[in-house]
């Protein structure tokens, strides 16, 4: 006989969330697996004495963790999914009738906390990752993303300028910029607001976007917006609504305001050690220093010295590759083309600082470095002209035009030429296809799959918190499914431990722990991780 189910609600209903949610439920893994007391007294400093009660601060990342997991980028949505789970009631402490804080007190907890809170959180997690045998620490593979800010560039607004620049321009140009959605509120400073008339960049830039509109022949409130983006800059533009996001690009799609992410991915079990975001109007190797900083400064805690650095070309600069030198950490990090450039077939003397050109002329260097209009510092050198005008190798030189011959490198050129040789070895394509492999996944998930397509809090605070909350999630994840041979965690620890004191004695202690007939096969990933090569 068929049936037919029908609703027969009850007066009283004797059942608790316990009985509801079942054992091996994830969220209840959760609970049990990571502490988060430790909260109360972080997070003490940020409340005052009187008045009411906040959100409980272990209730609040509960609550953004679960959103990192579930891939939810509103609050509001965030809320509502939480409230129809029963298992993330239970870990929240929410019993079934009980209602959940309000999303806009989620929004207003992140803004009150700092970001060391958040980091603090990350480093938990990161720590029971390494407890776990999952970092082996020596090798690093970094790389960056542009991550979308909360904030819309029709919203953007031309700067005011301050001295020397033409009205009629300035006037011109604001006409034709009017925003399509003004900001209702203007969070920029004054500094930001303005830029310096005096600077002949910033004027060229103003008087390149005053042709453009006049050759266009139209309104920029007409133009398409692929079109549109074509005249944005950051020397020129700025976000009232989001003042610390900056305009990018990506290759093939229009400008946006983004930020720039940064993450470190450890290349044994793609565990994230390090998450940093940045503003996004410089290039990725201005920020290399300050992670490798902060990484080292992670890992020597455990007892742990990184040896390789893995990343693009992006990255490449002689100061990176300098500072890298230092720390005694090879960097495998292609050049940028052209970095090496214009000193084909001249022989450099470095004890006297000149060229030798293929005619046994010299060139020698005028005044002090000075910047290449790319950040970098390069010196010049010049030949004569009495020795370049009949010259027999001059057309193979030099154009027609040109009177002498000129030749720039970096101040780091030493540098940069023992990094050209090391990527030219077998050792250095490994390396590279280790990096792709390594961080590029990494990236596609926490954008696709952890709330990072589109930032949902404004300013590079804001941003950096999510970063941190997206990587510990994403950590924890990992952590959750690795599971580790006990021999392994115990002669990883017994390295950790002992590793710079008798590297010999270590050796002889972890055969003694592991080579036994039922583990030889586990003795060769620690050896290979924690053993110098």
């Amino acid at each position: 006989m068929q049936g037919k189910k029908e609703l027969q609600p009850k007066m009283l209903y004797t059942i608790t969330l316990e009985q509801l949610v079942p054992q091996d439920n994830f969220y209840r893994r959760l609970k049990k697996t990571i502490a988060l007391n430790w909260l109360y007294k972080a997070t003490e400093k940020y409340y005052g004495q009187e008045g009411q009660e906040s959100i409980d601060p272990v209730v609040f990342f509960k609550i953004c963790l679960t959103g990192y997991i579930n891939n939810i980028n509103s609050d509001r949505k965030l809320i509502e999914f939480c409230a129809d789970s029963l298992g993330i009631r239970l870990v929240l402490g929410y019993d079934i009738d009980e209602p959940l804080p309000w999303h806009s007190t989620i929004s207003r907890t992140r803004q009150l906390y700092g970001e060391e809170v958040f980091k603090q959180l990350f480093e938990q997690v990161f720590e029971k990752c390494m407890e776990s045998g999952m970092i082996a620490g020596h090798t690093q593979a970094v790389d960056g993303a542009f991550l979308k800010a909360n904030a819309s560039k029709d919203s953007l607004e031309i700067k005011q300028v301050s001295t020397s620049v033409d009205e009629y321009l300035l006037e011109n140009i604001k006409a034709n910029t009017t925003p399509r959605r003004p900001a209702k509120i203007n969070r920029a400073d004054e500094e930001q607001q303005h830029m310096d008339g005096d600077d002949e960049d910033q004027t060229r830039q103003l008087k390149e976007l005053d042709t453009r509109y006049q050759r266009q022949g139209k309104n920029y409130e007409e133009m398409p917006g692929s079109e549109r983006g074509k005249y944005l800059s950051n020397k020129t533009h700025y976000s009232p609504t989001d003042p610390d996001s900056r305009i990018a690009v990506k290759p093939g799609k229009p400008r946006e305001l983004y930020y720039s992410g940064q993450i470190a991915v450890d290349t044994a079990h793609h565990v994230i050690t390090h998450a940093h975001s940045f503003t996004a109007d410089g290039k990725d190797c201005r920020d290399l220093i300050t992670i490798t900083e902060q990484l080292q400064t992670r890992l020597q805690k455990q007892g742990i010295q990184i040896e390789k650095i893995l990343a693009d070309a992006a990255y490449s600069s002689g100061e990176n590759y300098e500072y890298l030198e230092q720390q005694n950490i090879t960097a495998y990090i292609p050049l940028l083309g052209g970095a090496l450039s214009g000193s084909e077939g001249f022989i450099y003397d470095e004890q006297n600082d000149w060229y030798i050109c293929r005619n046994n002329k010299l060139l020698k260097g005028k005044g002090e470095a000075v910047d290449d209009g790319r950040g970098h510092l390069v010196k010049k050198y010049f030949s004569l002209q009495s020795d370049c005008k009949n010259c027999p190798l001059r057309k193979t030189c030099i154009s027609d035009k040109a009177k002498t011959k000129k030749i720039q490198h970096s101040i780091f050129k030493a540098e940069l030429e023992r990094a050209k040789a090391r990527q030219q070895t077998t050792k250095a394509k490994v390396m590279k296809r280790k990096r792709s492999s390594t961080v590029e996944p990494v990236w596609g998930t926490l954008i696709n799959f952890t709330g990072m397509k589109r930032l949902n809090a404004r300013g590079l605070k804001a941003a950096n918190k999510m970063l941190l909350l997206a990587a510990t999630v994403y950590n924890l994840k990992k952590w959750l499914r690795f599971t580790a041979p006990k021999t392994i965690i115990k002669a990883m620890a017994l390295l950790r431990t002992k590793a710079r004191n008798d590297f010999a004695f270590l050796k002889n202690s972890l055969l003694q722990l592991i080579l036994r007939p039922t583990a030889a096969s586990e003795f060769f990933y620690p050896l290979m991780c924690f053993t110098k090569n």
